[in-house]
C-alpha cells in the first residue's frame, strides 16, 4: 500500500471504557462474514485507488461512490470492519479535499471519521490506530488550547492500540509518528525512533488477507529514514531506505528519498 499522504506533506476523541477493551474483537474472527463480498475484497487498494484517481480527475466521484456503498453495506450487515474502511475512505477523502485547498470539508471528512470510530462498540487494536491516524489529522484544523489534548488522545489511543495487540505496526508507526512531528520545545522527537523501528520488524499482516488493513510498515520505514537523513545517521538512513525499497520497490516515498542519500 502506497504511503499514507498526510505524514509526508503535514502534521496531521473521546476516551473508551474498559468494557470496550474488553469486547475488542479481532477483525480475523469477522473476515469469514466478507468473504464472497466484492465491496469489500481488496478495500484498502480500492479507496486509495479512488484518492489517486479523484486527484488526477480533480474529481472526488470514485471516493463518494465507495463511501455509499460502504454506508449501505454497514447499514445491511451492521459490522465493525465496515465502519472502519468508512472510517479510512473518510481520511483519503480529508486528504483530497485538503490537497484541493478545501479546508472546511477536509475537516468535515476528518471528523466524520472520528465520529464513526467513537460511537464503535468494542474497539480493537486496528480500531485505535485508525482513531489515533483521524485524530492525528485533525490537529491542524484544531489549533490552540485543543491541540495539546488531542495530541494526548492521539498518544493514548495509540497506546490502546499496541496495548489489544502488540504485533500491529499500525499502533506504533502512529505513535510514532505524533511524536516524529511534535516540536521538541514540547517533548517530542525523543521515542519515534523506537516504535518505528518496532513497526517495521513487523509484519504488515499477520494474516494475509485482502479484507484486512496492511497500511503502516511502508510509511513507517519512509519516516524511519526521514529521521536518520534529519540526524545525519547516514549509515541507518542507508540501511533502512534498501530494507524499505526491497519491500516496497513502488513506495513514491520512499523512492523519494534516494537523491538525499547520494554521496553520505
Amino acid at each position: 500500500m502506497k504511503n499514507l499522504i498526510v505524514f509526508a506533506l503535514l502534521l496531521g476523541a473521546c476516551q473508551n471504557t474498559g468494557t470496550d477493551v474488553l469486547a475488542a474483537q479481532s477483525y480475523t474472527q469477522q473476515v469469514t462474514v466478507f468473504q464472497a463480498d466484492n465491496l469489500m475484497n481488496g478495500i484498502q487498494q480500492k479507496i486509495y485507488n479512488a484518492f489517486v484517481q479523484g486527484m488526477m480527475t480533480q474529481k472526488d466521484e470514485q471516493l463518494a461512490q465507495l463511501k455509499t456503498d460502504l454506508t449501505t453495506l454497514y447499514k445491511q450487515k451492521n459490522q465493525n470492519l465496515i465502519q472502519y474502511w468508512r472510517a479510512y475512505l473518510a481520511y483519503y477523502h480529508a486528504i483530497y479535499a485538503l490537497k484541493l485547498g478545501k479546508k472546511d470539508l477536509a475537516e468535515q471528512y476528518t471528523d466524520e471519521g472520528i465520529d464513526l470510530l467513537d460511537e464503535m462498540k468494542g474497539k480493537n487494536s486496528e480500531d485505535y490506530a485508525m482513531l489515533a491516524l483521524l485524530q492525528s489529522f485533525s490537529i491542524q484544523f484544531k489549533m490552540g488550547i485543543k491541540a495539546p489534548f488531542i495530541s494526548s488522545t492521539v498518544k493514548s489511543n495509540a497506546e490502546k492500540a499496541m496495548q489489544l495487540d502488540k504485533e500491529n505496526p499500525r499502533g506504533y508507526f502512529v505513535y510514532a509518528s505524533s511524536d516524529f512531528y511534535t516540536p521538541e520545545q514540547y517533548g517530542g522527537g525523543k521515542e519515534a525512533e523506537q516504535y518505528l523501528l518496532k513497526a517495521v520488524a513487523l509484519p504488515a499482516q499477520k494474516v494475509q488477507n485482502a479484507l484486512l488493513p496492511s497500511w503502516g510498515k511502508e510509511e513507517a520505514y519512509e519516516m524511519l529514514v526521514k529521521l536518520y537523513i534529519k540526524k545525519e545517521k547516514w549509515t541507518e538512513a542507508k540501511k533502512y531506505f534498501q530494507e524499505g525499497i526491497a519491500a516496497y520497490p513502488n513506495s513514491y516515498g520512499i523512492n523519494q528519498l534516494a537523491s538525499k542519500l547520494v554521496g553520505k
